[in-house]
């Protein structure tokens, strides 16, 4: 390697460095502004007008996107006012458009 791409490489490993020690904290949150207080739930929580979610993911039964759909399947089931309809997993772009196009033909309140 020649000196100059060595200087160059060494330059932008520099920088990647300096820029990986940047804070994304807010200039607030830096200076020990005070912490805002919780408020109380209130009646947020209360089941509502039923919503009906329509869910399309890539094929996955392990790793992250498997993750994500079991935990999706847990939280929908947690309120009584949510009708999670789930697609089965495909790999197959068309598949997914389809499906997500059912979605929209059952006035799905979101996707």
């Amino acid at each position: 390697m020649s000196r100059s791409a060595r200087t160059i490489a060494i330059a932008g490993l520099g920088v990647l460095a300096l820029a990986a020690c940047t804070s994304n904290t807010p200039e607030a949150e830096k200076n020990n502004a005070p912490a805002t207080q919780a408020v109380a739930a209130g009646k947020n929580d209360e089941p509502g007008k039923k919503v009906k979610i329509g869910f399309s993911a890539p094929a996955a039964d392990h790793g992250w996107m498997g993750a994500i759909t079991k935990a999706t399947q847990a939280e929908a089931k947690k309120y009584s006012d949510v009708e999670l309809l789930v697609a089965e997993g495909t790999n197959d772009v068309n598949l997914q458009i389809s499906q997500v196009e059912t979605f929209i033909n059952q006035k799905v309140d979101a996707i």
